[in-house]
């Protein structure tokens, strides 16, 4: 459920007149940051809208789509929610959905639930993916563009120097201390005695049921969220655009990722960007990555900044820019789960200055997280 922007907090604890006392506060600081000729709010309307505030300030929750959806079903929903007082819905595709995602019969089904809105005074939301993580737009990404495949790096110690192989990014051999990189002599066929040698090595995505039969996506490849955004906002703009920032506030993403092979985060282009931005060699420093050896604590800074980077500039900010030019509100939340450890996205909070509205989805009943 997406936090509402305006806090309730303990003033509802209070008594009346410690109320009235917060409220006037409130008041004179607001009245003192208005700019000149904005019209102050008084008090009887700030009340009124915490007794009864506007849709956009309601509670929302995430509206489960997983069925062969009917007129009926949405209708019966959304009246049964605004009962409720519950004025904003987070349209949210999940597992046993059979209404085929993004179809023609899918935006005919949103059309239904927007005219119900409309009678009702609520909002709609887009949830931009079938299911999560974000970016995969339930497999028609993977579908029109192959190479977006998610890579991962592996790197495991092995008593045998490997022969060449295109998924092997580098070979060391270790003596002692020291990690030779070898993998232009393993590249031109030279043999190596069994010894210890450390292999870092490409993963692919898994594919799966939950990726449509496809799989995850490196959202750092050039042109993977750009192809994101035509084949799941650009349908939802062309047939249902004239809602933008009106009904239909902006979209929620929901855990965008850069683990999507487990292990370090790969992306073919990043030995390049590396060098560009530290002035060194990514490949000659991956065992820092894997162990404390050497200045490793400066490498995994660097590496992880770097991927930050590229993560804001890949997709944070593309999706930023595409709500601000069609009248959205970008909001949503990446993986915090696994804090904090940084494999999944190094830092949250510089993600959230690329959203109009910083969000996140409150789990309830999680029993195994010891809070």
């Amino acid at each position: 459920m997406v936090i509402s922007k305006m806090e309730q907090g303990d003033i509802m604890k209070h008594s009346n007149s410690n109320k009235l006392l917060v409220l006037l506060f409130a008041l004179i600081i607001f009245s003192a940051l208005l700019p000149s000729g904005v019209k102050a709010v008084d008090s009887a309307a700030v009340r009124k809208h915490f007794s009864d505030p506007p849709r956009q300030y309601h509670s929302a929750p995430l509206w489960v789509w997983n069925d062969m959806l009917t007129d009926e079903q949405i209708v019966g929903t959304m009246r049964d929610l605004a009962s409720q007082q519950v004025k904003q819905v987070f349209v949210h595709p999940r597992p046993g959905l059979m209404t085929p995602y993004l179809s023609k019969e899918w935006f005919r089904l949103w059309k239904v639930a927007l005219e119900e809105a409309e009678r009702l005074d609520m909002n709609v939301w887009i949830y931009d993916e079938n299911s999560y993580p974000s970016g995969f737009a339930g497999g028609l990404v993977p579908e029109a563009m192959p190479e977006s495949r998610g890579k991962g790096l592996s790197l495991n110690e092995v008593r045998t120097a490997p022969s060449p192989d295109d998924n092997i990014v580098a070979v060391f051999k270790i003596t002692g201390d020291v990690y030779e990189n070898i993998t232009d002599k393993i590249r031109k066929g030279q043999t190596f005695d069994r010894g210890r040698y450390l292999v870092a090595s490409i993963r692919l995505a898994p594919t799966g049921d939950w990726f449509g039969g496809k799989y995850y996506v490196d959202l750092l490849k050039p042109g993977v969220t750009e192809k994101f955004i035509e084949v799941t906002m650009e349908k939802y703009r062309r047939h249902i655009g004239e809602h933008f920032g009106k009904r239909v506030p902006g979209w929620f993403t929901d855990e965008p990722h850069l683990a999507p092979a487990g292990g370090l985060h790969w992306s073919d282009h990043l030995p390049k960007l590396f060098q560009e931005r530290w002035g060194y060699s990514l490949i000659d420093h991956l065992p820092q990555l894997a162990r404390p050896i050497g200045d490793y604590k400066r490498v995994r800074h660097n590496y992880y900044c770097l991927l930050l980077e590229q993560f804001i500039e890949r997709w944070a900010k593309p999706c930023y820019e595409y709500c601000e030019k069609h009248n959205l509100e970008f909001t949503g939340h990446y993986w915090e789960h696994g804090w904090p450890g940084a494999g999944h996205g190094g830092d949250n909070m510089a993600m959230y200055a690329w959203h109009q509205r910083p969000a996140i989805d409150t789990l309830m009943n999680q029993y195994s997280e010891n809070v």
